[in-house]
């Protein structure tokens, strides 16, 4: 595998993660060869890139590293991965120096990462974004995608969409609910009002995109909507079942979590309710609807984001379409 080459993409959250996708493909593309993809099984890669052409393999590491008999477990397993491998070449997408430490101890030859903070020490000059450990940050994105721009001797890293063959059904939009916090959880009395409205537009099919913890919101919302409508529950599913009914839906309206970013990555025009996060800007298919500018950000600025606004910004860019 010496000509292949790794991309180590631990992440925060699998929406974190989804947010990356054009940065790996961008690699593969311009190194006309697919890659070897290395991240937690949190972000559940293989079930929106299995079909995919740009990635040779996937390497999961443990998605726990608390506690230092689990981190002692967590370095030695990628230890043993990489030098297995036997890699040429690894983009890391984290701040973390262990992982560059890690990769230089399985004798990689050119290890490119950001150099955020005490990273940079680590890096050659020309195998890394930033110049200094004191240098001010940009968003990981952004700065993710400097990196790439610098190693690949290239001009831009253009949002690239995931391929999928199934046909758009204009009538179903898929409403996510799922959050990782309560801080993004828009309320499932505005979600009832604004399928509602959906309806009165004709959309008549409506996918939940939810997880095990708001169940609860999923049943209140059907409960309390139009009987004629269809709904496609996903509390109790796993991603890889959720996502035939989410490549086939027109857009997508909700809470910012993994699922919303999923969407995005299918080339969905995604209505982002933010709360707690400034809004993403990595591509043009996220139509933010943000808090007002006089409010601070904090967990509850969602609560502050009445149902009218989101009507509003959906009928302003629904019919410039």
């Amino acid at each position: 595998m010496k000509d292949s080459i790794g991309i180590l993409a631990p992440g925060k959250g699998w929406g974190n993660f989804v947010s990356y996708i054009s940065c790996f493909k961008t690699i593969s593309e311009n190194r006309n060869k697919k890659v070897i993809l290395i991240t937690k099984k949190f972000s559940s890669a293989k079930s929106y890139l299995s079909d995919q052409n740009f990635v040779e393999t996937f390497i999961e590491i443990p998605d726990n590293t608390r506690g230092i008999i689990n981190k002692i477990k967590s370095v030695i397993y990628i230890y043993k991965e990489l030098k297995k491998m036997n890699l040429n070449e690894i983009f890391i997408f984290h701040s973390s120096p262990l992982y560059v430490i890690i990769s230089y101890l399985a004798k990689i030859n050119k290890i490119y990462a950001p150099g955020i903070k005490y990273q940079n020490f680590f890096l050659k000059k020309k195998f890394k974004y930033y110049d200094s450990y004191k240098s001010k940050l940009i968003d990981p994105v952004e700065e993710s995608k400097e990196l790439i721009k610098k190693i690949l001797n290239i001009k831009h890293v253009p949002f690239k969409i995931l391929k999928y063959d199934e046909k758009i059904d204009q009538k179903k939009i898929a409403i996510c609910v799922a959050c990782s916090g309560y801080e993004r959880q828009w309320g499932s009395e505005n979600y009832v009002k604004l399928i509602k409205y959906l309806a009165s537009l004709n959309y008549q099919k409506f996918l939940i995109l939810s997880g095990k913890d708001q169940s609860e919101i999923e049943n209140e919302i059907i409960e309390k909507s139009d009987k004629k409508l269809e709904f496609i529950k996903t509390s109790m599913k796993k991603i890889d079942e959720v996502i035939v009914d989410l490549k086939n839906c027109k857009l997508l309206i909700g809470n910012d979590t993994g699922f919303t970013h999923l969407a995005i990555a299918y080339g969905k025009k995604s209505f982002v309710i933010l709360g707690d996060c400034p809004p993403h800007t990595y591509s043009d298919f996220i139509i933010p609807i943000d808090k007002d500018e006089n409010l601070p950000r904090t967990s509850n600025s969602i609560k502050s984001t009445s149902y009218e606004k989101v009507i509003s910004v959906f009928n302003k860019h629904e019919n410039q379409s």
